[in-house]
């Protein structure tokens, strides 16, 4: 890529979105501009309008994430007469055909193309290798919220933390809970009332962050099956990881979605290609299905379900995918 290419950034506010789009950049070595945007109106692809002012010169290269920050790259795309490219991780809103390149992760089900890259876990910046495992190190269970379908309310919260207690327990660890900016207020009355010494809780906005250091002392790490984000984490650190299942609400919302998408886009029916247009066009966003990527992460052992024998972690697995996505994004911009 020419030193004086222009890229940008698209965030939507979304952090995690945002520390993906950055580890991008970062491990490409490119200089990048973050532009922030707002937008009015429903929170829908096709109904909200961008509010922040965006004007030429185009850039060469645009990277997003999330569904309004997509449709964003498709307008300068089409303010640039195509000369900009336009790059997404995830879902876009609406068909990736209008997409240069998509880097995704299964639970998205978007279906292959030339112009999709699945990789096995969410991009992370935080790819240091293995780190040591403290001999007294304590069972780390990193809580989530609920995140639909999965669940959390104060009977999942209290079943979790006995659960998590008397594994580690049945190791001789110590566990050591904490809870994420979208652990419900009444979860953490539950895991405060049920945390007993020497196990410990620490709470998300009391005192000083221990998220990374708590990552490194762990000896092995739980995460609950609501957080990818956190997931990559925990296996950029090296260390054992196991997902913790919550419930879920397969109500008939998700049925029926998960059914449609089945047959009008993964595997098309034609007396549903009406369907699989209002999938194209953003009428209708599938649910992510976080069980699909546990499932290829499992067989690939990168990890375990909570419960079941540790699998050895690869070192270095999530730089693979990081290296995976540059190396793509390369090819793209030198074709």
């Amino acid at each position: 890529m020419a030193a004086e290419a222009r890229v940008w950034i698209l965030s939507g506010g979304r952090k995690g979105d945002l520390d993906q789009m950055q580890a991008l950049m970062q491990a490409a070595g490119w200089p990048y501009e973050v532009k922030e945007l707002s937008f009015r109106g429903p929170p829908h692809p096709l109904l909200a309008r961008l509010e922040t002012p965006l004007s030429p010169p185009w850039p060469d290269l645009t990277i997003c994430a999330e569904a309004l920050p997509s449709m964003t790259a498709r307008k300068i795309k089409e303010w640039s007469s195509g000369a900009t490219r336009i790059v997404c991780l995830g879902r876009p809103a609406g068909s990736p055909r209008d997409f240069d390149l998509v880097i995704t992760t299964a639970q998205y089900r978007i279906a292959p193309a030339a112009n999709v890259l699945e990789i096995a876990m969410p991009l992370t910046g935080e790819a240091a290798g293995a780190l040591p495992v403290p001999a007294d190190g304590p069972v780390t269970l990193l809580v989530g919220g609920p995140a639909y379908p999965d669940l959390m309310d104060t009977g999942i919260a209290q079943r979790m933390a006995a659960d998590a207690m008397a594994y580690a327990a049945g190791k001789n660890r110590r566990l050591h809970i904490l809870t994420s900016p979208r652990t419900p207020p009444d979860a953490l009355i539950a895991l405060e009332r049920a945390i007993t010494a020497p196990n410990a809780l620490t709470i998300f906005g009391r005192g000083e962050s221990r998220y990374r250091a708590a990552l490194a002392e762990a000896a092995e790490i739980v995460v609950t099956s609501d957080s990818i984000s956190m997931l990559a984490d925990a296996l950029a650190a090296c260390k054992p990881v196991s997902v913790y299942r919550l419930p879920q609400a397969l109500g008939l919302k998700w049925r029926l979605g998960d059914w449609l998408h089945r047959n009008a886009v993964e595997k098309p029916q034609p007396v549903l290609k009406p369907a699989a247009w209002l999938f194209d066009v953003a009428v209708i966003e599938p649910a992510a299905d976080r069980q699909r990527l546990f499932t290829r992460l499992v067989a690939e052992r990168r990890l375990g379900w909570f419960g079941a024998p540790l699998v050895v972690p690869e070192v270095n697995a999530a730089r693979r995918d990081l290296d995976t996505a540059v190396g793509r994004l390369r090819k793209l911009i030198e074709a």
